[in-house]
């Protein structure tokens, strides 16, 4: 993949993202920026070069290239599948029988619809956790792209209550496949393997322990599920007679590099073990209001320095995968929740920019700073239905992104440099295509779930 020859942004009300978790704006300004090869060079006032190509940037807003933390690629066909239903019988009669009937060719569909939506809303570097086989498709449709992407395959062993009996694998194959992905694809190109059990009734004791040692063996992320819906919790607790994050710690999967979906119900002596353990929660807004699961107290994580990355989570519990809304549903609740100013927009912001990459340990992602990759997200705000106010400062800028924009407000999304996406036209995906393999594969995946239509 060829990187482009070097480029100048005139005049980009530039958000740098690399400020304190009190203000991380930044040293936010009107100003230049040039891009060479995959990386940014420099900020300022810039004089174009010899033969560089030179765009107009008046009027438009620069940020990091999004960073999520939180989704499932391998959901993204099951869209308007699985609505109006709880966690737990979401899963049992939707998500696991659809899961089930997957093959290679529907994985690699649904990552591709996936990947497609995540660009177009700003999306460049992801977190996910795939499904139980087949998570090779995932990672090759990334690597094609060139995107920052973290993933792993489901581990999951135990059957019963609602499995169907061809999801599940066996320990040993779990870990086999485990090996499998991660000795092919961990640390190629922007790649990197994440050891994702589904979560604590999924895995057998054994299973999760033999997780944890791996994780520890190969230095790999831990990316799991943990404290979502009330009835979840209940379970766990009768099946370990002990909290979530309590059970996870004795199993070995709580750490610095573990982060955590969800933690919606997390207070007294599993917040004290969250902060101590050092893992980052992710946060999805809009999945835990459609399954009804609640809302995580992320002003109370941030204030005791959990560190915090904001996740669509998967399509069919959301039934979207774009930053934007998760931005805009996070701000809200955390204003319901916590009063109005106390986890603000730009704390939002930097959740799924500089905070997230953080979050998942990502150094050269998450900030507009030289050096750092060139991943960014150009908006138009110039749309008087996002405010008729000159958008001259930061504040009035990020208030308009997170609060009035959709994606409409995209103009261009460079991934190292690349524009991805160009006056809101993807460039990297044929959309009829698209559609055409992804109502194929849903439509063999519904008749071997027996959920035809």
């Amino acid at each position: 993949m060829r990187s482009p020859a070097s480029t100048l942004w005139r005049d980009l009300l530039v958000v740098p993202m690399d400020g304190p978790a009190s203000a991380p704006l930044g040293d936010a300004r009107r100003c230049d920026l040039r891009i060479a090869g995959d990386r940014l060079e420099a900020l300022g006032a810039l004089t174009p070069r010899a033969g560089e190509r030179v765009c107009e940037g008046r009027g438009r807003l620069a940020v990091p290239g999004f960073v999520q933390g939180h989704v499932h690629c391998c959901q993204t066909l099951f869209r308007g599948l699985g609505d109006d239903l709880p966690l737990l019988a979401w899963l049992r009669t939707r998500i696991w029988p659809l899961e089930a009937a997957h093959d290679a060719a529907s994985v690699r569909a649904s990552a591709a619809l996936s990947f497609a939506e995540l660009l177009r809303g700003g999306t460049t570097s992801v977190q996910a956790i795939e499904t139980v086989r087949h998570t090779e498709e995932t990672f090759a449709l990334a690597d094609g792209l060139g995107m920052t992407a973290i993933v792993g395959n489901c581990l999951m062993d135990l059957g019963g209550d609602g499995v169907p009996p061809g999801l599940p694998s066996t320990r040993r194959d779990a870990l086999a496949i485990s090996e499998e992905l991660c000795d092919a694809w961990h640390g190629r190109g922007r790649l990197a393997y994440a050891v994702t059990p589904r979560f604590l009734l999924s895995c057998s004791d054994g299973l999760a322990r033999d997780a944890a040692a791996f994780a520890r063996g190969r230095g790999l992320r831990v990316h799991t599920h943990a404290s979502e819906h009330a009835d979840e919790l209940a379970a766990v607790f009768a099946r370990f007679r002990a909290g979530y994050l309590e059970t996870l710690h004795a199993q070995g999967l709580l750490g610095e590099r573990t982060s955590l979906a969800h933690c919606v119900h997390v207070d007294g002596d599993e917040l004290e073990r969250l902060v101590a353990s050092g893992a980052a929660v992710l946060h999805c807004p809009s999945a835990n209001q459609k399954l009804g699961s609640g809302i995580a107290p992320i002003a109370r994580f941030a204030a005791r320095g959990v560190r915090i990355a904001l996740g669509a989570d998967g399509a069919p519990c959301n039934n979207r995968l774009r930053a934007l809304t998760e931005l805009r549903a996070a701000a809200l609740l955390a204003a319901l929740s916590a009063g109005p100013g106390v986890w603000r927009a730009e704390h939002a912001l930097a959740a799924i920019t500089c905070g997230a990459a953080d979050a998942l340990g990502l150094d050269d992602v998450g900030r507009l700073v030289p050096g750092k990759r060139a991943d960014l997200v150009i908006l138009d705000l110039g749309d008087p239905l996002l405010g008729a106010a000159a958008a001259d400062d930061a504040a009035t800028a990020i208030s308009r992104l997170v609060w009035a924009a959709d994606d409409d407000a995209i103009d261009t999304v460079l991934l190292g440099g690349r524009e991805v996406l160009r006056g809101g036209e993807l460039l990297e995906f044929d959309r009829a295509r698209l559609l055409a393999e992804a109502r194929a594969a849903l439509t063999r995946v519904l008749a071997r779930a027996g959920l035809a239509r």
